[in-house]
């Protein structure tokens, strides 16, 4: 029977050679693995951190790294082992910071080292068991999202496959000093998880897994495009109303105004101006009825889009981000360098490109698996690894250096241009980060991270936002000088606390006859350009800025509802158009418009 390799990689904060209760934990496991002859190496994950928490990779360095240690973390002995223990020590229900690092460069290695054909990551086929030293308020859920983490990443939970050390309640004394390896449970924990993770080790060499993950998400993909999904049109439509105790029965059928997002919502409260009343006919299809006085119209999303996908034969088709940037470029207007349209990784010709880059799905909105300014081939293998597990194509094209701005146009005529801004906060030369931070998000009109009936949500802290305070040197205790601008998140994403700054009157008059002068291609009443430059006062031919994407459904309320300057009431655009053309859209028949 095949020796198998044990890697222990113990999450500690403390370098070698400082004494670790981890450690003392993992040692009781490996002494059992011993027996069985079994190759132990033990890694401390600790050892191989930068300053700014990444794991050390070819040509870095670290001067806090013990001297006897290679220059890199020895990913080949992941790569090696049957079987990993993860050693993670839990204070107050939170695994240490070594473990998130760790899980971030496997996440990143997961996607760059997966199998060329089958997709297969770098644990799969590999067993894993964890190991935890705690306090004893953390219980057992910390347990549970580190085994989910490792599956995640593909490795083979077997039962039983945890040890777990909780300090004794009303004391501080560790694992060492209380003699924890003597315990009854975790003696029977350590000899469980070692036979046990063995046992399925011994398995999966014999009969390892084939799973083709790549023809999978082919074959799911192609479902999904085929399916026709099934839309909930309701019976009998429902009043819009304000008033959230009104009655909802079945002779007076309401919905609350709050179930309908933002944008959407922002287009009818200017109708209601106008003495329209609304209708939910169907919330997940987005189909309204506009009524005033005995006649209507019924929409989809936006007035004026319904009738613009009927009769625009090519519409999903134009949805394609490539095909939208060759339409903006035969038309004159500038664009980013475009590489193609991969449908793998692996189809991606790295050789040929030209860094910084910009990696993005082929269709998508909202900045979801969004990735600007890439310097190197490892963070655009990342990327493309990420969006293609999503089960979208990867968008290469040029980084454009300079701001994010959207310009609005409605029936052909300019109605506003606002910035989009990361989540940040500016310096007051008094409060630290972490107060400016919660003074942010008390700012009115900001809603929840999942809120949908807003435009603006709160400022979120996260892994992007601890990253960067480490590169600018900062904490959250730092005072920001006067006027300093400190950015949260790299990427312009609402629910993480974007800003939308008014910029209306900054804009290039030759932007803008730029983009009326494009969107009478398209009968549609909305159409958005994402735009991005330096200087907005200046042509773009001077900044060297570009359009990168057109929308036809824009976001009307990040005008209507900006948090910085002038708010612009761009729904009436829509409006004046519908009133001016009532006789034949506001009709007894309640056509479709």
């Amino acid at each position: 029977m095949l020796n198998l390799t044990i890697l222990l990689l113990n999450c500690t904060p403390k370098q070698s050679p400082e004494i670790s209760n981890t450690d003392a934990l993992g040692q009781l496991v490996t002494d059992q693995y011993k027996r069985h002859e079994c190759q132990i190496n033990q890694i401390r994950v600790a050892d191989y951190l930068t300053q700014s928490g990444e794991l050390l990779e070819p040509g870095s360095s670290n001067s806090s790294k013990p001297e006897n240690k290679p220059d890199q973390f020895p990913l080949q002995a992941i790569q090696s082992a049957h079987i990993l223990i993860i050693g993670v020590p839990v204070t107050q229900g939170m695994r240490s910071p070594v473990y998130q690092y760790l899980m971030r460069y496997l996440r990143q290695k997961n996607l760059t080292h997966a199998d060329s054909i089958t997709g297969q990551s770098l644990l799969y086929n590999k067993v894993f068991g964890v190991l935890v030293v705690s306090d004893a308020s953390s219980g057992r859920h910390p347990i549970a999202q580190i085994s989910d983490d490792l599956n995640q990443l593909g490795g083979t939970a077997p039962p039983h496959n945890t040890v777990t050390w909780m300090q004794p309640m009303d004391t501080e004394t560790e694992f060492i000093e209380a003699n924890g390896q003597h315990s009854l449970t975790v003696n029977r924990e350590a000899r469980l998880l070692v036979e046990n993770t063995m046992a399925i080790a011994h398995l999966l060499q014999r009969s390892p897994l084939t799973t083709n993950l790549r023809q999978i998400t082919e074959t799911a993909r192609s479902i999904a495009k085929a399916a026709v999904p099934e839309t909930a049109t309701l019976l009998t439509p429902k009043v819009i109303t304000t008033n959230d105790s009104a009655s909802n029965s079945p002779d007076n059928p309401t919905i609350y105004y709050r179930h309908l997002t933002k944008r959407i919502w922002t287009v009818m409260q200017e109708g209601i101006r106008r003495g329209f009343e609304f209708k939910v006919l169907s919330l997940e299809d987005r189909t309204y009825q506009a009524e005033r006085d005995g006649k209507g119209f019924i929409y989809k999303i936006y007035p004026g889009h319904f009738s613009f996908r009927i009769k625009y034969k090519d519409y999903d088709y134009e949805q394609s981000k490539s095909k939208k940037l060759s339409m903006m470029q035969q038309d004159g207007l500038s664009v980013p360098l475009s590489y193609g349209t991969f449908k793998s990784v692996i189809d991606i010709p790295f050789e040929k490109l030209t860094y910084p880059i910009v990696a993005k799905p082929e269709s998508g909105s909202l900045s979801q698996n969004v990735f600007p300014n890439l310097q190197s081939l490892d963070q655009l293998k990342v990327a493309a690894a990420m969006i293609e597990a999503s089960g979208a194509e990867i968008k290469l094209e040029s980084h454009i250096n300079g701001r994010d701005y959207r310009v609005l146009i409605i029936n052909h005529q300019y109605a506003g241009c606002v910035e989009r801004r990361p989540a940040n906060v500016t310096g007051d030369g008094i409060h630290t980060i972490r107060q400016l931070f919660h003074l942010r998000n008390q700012e009115a009109g900001r809603g929840d991270r999942y809120e949908a009936h807003t435009t603006l949500h709160q400022l979120v802290f996260d892994q992007t936002s601890r990253s960067l305070l480490d590169q600018a040197g900062y904490t959250l205790e730092t005072v920001l000088p006067l006027g300093e601008m400190f950015y949260l998140q790299t990427k312009i994403t609402a629910s993480t606390g974007s800003d939308y700054v008014d910029c209306t009157d900054q804009l290039h008059p030759s932007i803008v006859q730029q983009c009326i002068d494009f969107s009478h291609q398209y009968s549609t009443l909305t159409l958005g350009f994402d735009l991005i430059t330096t200087d907005i006062s200046r042509p773009l031919i001077e900044t060297g800025g570009a359009f990168n994407e057109y929308n036809f459904i824009p976001y009307v309320d990040l005008h209507e509802n900006c948090n910085i300057g002038q708010k612009r009431p761009v729904c009436r655009l829509l409006w004046d158009y519908i009133e001016k053309h009532a006789d034949r859209i506001v009709t007894a028949e309640f056509q479709p418009f």
